[in-house]
């Protein structure tokens, strides 16, 4: 119950049929201090949404999640619910925001934001 996205390989992703989501045009960092500035191209990210066959799979398995399988009680900080909660919490909804982030620029491992357990 860390909230912590699941990763994948980017590698593995058909990214033709998502929607490209461009960095910010005002690049801003992490410092003020400009001797640390390295400037380079941003990295874009990619949307998608669950489907009626996702929500499915996650109403078939939720005994296998922590908090509705029963082996973890207590509520760990969330600015967003997991998964399985929008899809229990948000049955009237017919899909929920999934986001595919890139981990960094030496590895094609993705963060599937949207989807925490």
């Amino acid at each position: 119950k860390t909230g912590t996205p699941p990763r994948v390989d980017g590698r593995t992703i058909a990214f033709e049929g998502l929607e490209p989501i461009p960095g910010d045009e005002r690049v801003r960092w992490f410092t003020y201090d400009t001797a640390c500035h390295v400037p380079r191209e941003q990295m874009p990210c990619h949307a998608t949404r669950t489907t009626a066959a996702t929500h499915q799979l996650i109403r078939d398995n939720l005994g296998e999640t922590p908090t509705y399988g029963g082996w973890a009680d207590s509520q760990g900080p969330r600015n967003c619910p997991s998964i399985e909660d929008k899809v229990v919490k948000f049955a009237d909804k017919p899909s929920h925001p999934v986001f595919l982030e890139p981990e960094g620029r030496g590895t094609p491992e993705m963060y599937v934001q949207g989807c925490s357990t």
